[in-house]
């Protein structure tokens, strides 16, 4: 089964990033792919003082409605993370997958917010709890046709318990859609997305916001999909996509996204040839 991996730029425009989703979506569709995943915030990327503005529930946002009945037009499943409405000045940061259907099979709120405070010439403290409540839940892996697929986001990917936990529940895909910063982005995304892999023989997906999204925010980009093995099987350009955005129900280059097989089988056989899980020493160190 092909899955795919979007790599977008968002901006404050809701409208406009809705626009280059969708025509992702049916891009993907018509490449015949069975889930495609678009990154963090794809509804927007605005200045802290904008998110409480822009934030909308889930059940009444134009972007997740947009987004909903274009996957439910290509009959395709579809990942996407967006900032869903908590308080009047907060939000949760939630990575929705959404069914064929156009349904709402999962909404994973991220657990780990990205507060950092950087010294030294790189400098540019990011605290996401500003805006942001954290989640309090890990939900089961969801049953999709590449298989038992494990919701996660961004920052969650510097935490292997999380990653682990789902592989404990059954989960044979982890996705981690994302907006990476510059600093961080060249030396620990494909690392870390590398060793998520490889530790829990899963499959990793990982859509990613690139380019510059405005005056004071500029992300990494090359999203990418790593097998069981820790190989990268696909990863997008480090070009930024090209503006303006798609008209409404066009499509362009406006954003891109990559595909691979996701091979359950060989995943199994893997596991079975070097069976990780069955080796850990519960008698000597805790089992997470």
């Amino acid at each position: 089964m092909l899955a795919a991996v979007g790599q977008i730029c968002s901006t404050n425009n809701v409208s406009r990033n809705a626009a280059l989703c969708t025509s992702l979506i049916r891009r993907a569709a018509a490449a015949r792919c069975a889930l495609l995943y678009l990154p963090e915030a794809a509804d927007f990327i605005a200045n802290a003082d904008q998110v409480p503005l822009l934030s909308e529930p889930l059940d009444s946002s134009p972007f997740v409605r947009r987004v909903r009945q274009q996957a439910k037009d290509c009959a395709i499943w579809v990942g996407v993370g967006v900032h869903e409405k908590a308080t009047e000045d907060k939000c949760y940061n939630t990575n929705l997958l959404i069914s064929p259907d156009g349904e709402i099979a999962q909404a994973y709120r991220k657990l780990h917010l990205f507060d950092v405070k950087p010294t030294g010439p790189a400098g540019g403290v990011m605290l996401e709890s500003k805006t942001t409540i954290q989640g309090d839940k890990l939900l089961d892996p969801v049953d999709t046709p590449i298989g038992k697929v494990g919701l996660l986001t961004c920052y969650d990917l510097r935490f292997p318990e999380v990653g682990l936990a789902l592989r404990r529940r059954g989960a044979q895909v982890l996705c981690y859609p994302s907006a990476f910063t510059l600093n961080t982005g060249a030396p620990h995304w494909e690392v870390l997305l590398r060793a998520r892999a490889i530790e829990n023989q899963c499959y990793v997906l990982a859509p990613a916001q690139i380019g510059q999204h405005s005056p004071s925010r500029q992300t990494f980009g090359h999203a990418l999909i790593v097998d069981p093995w820790g190989a990268v099987v696909a990863q997008a350009s480090d070009r930024p996509p090209k503006f303006p955005p798609p008209d409404e129900g066009v499509d362009d280059d406006a954003g891109t996204f990559v595909m691979a097989d996701v091979d359950l089988e060989w995943l199994e056989q893997m596991r079975r040839e070097m069976p990780l899980w069955d080796q850990r020493r519960g008698d000597v160190y805790p089992i997470l």
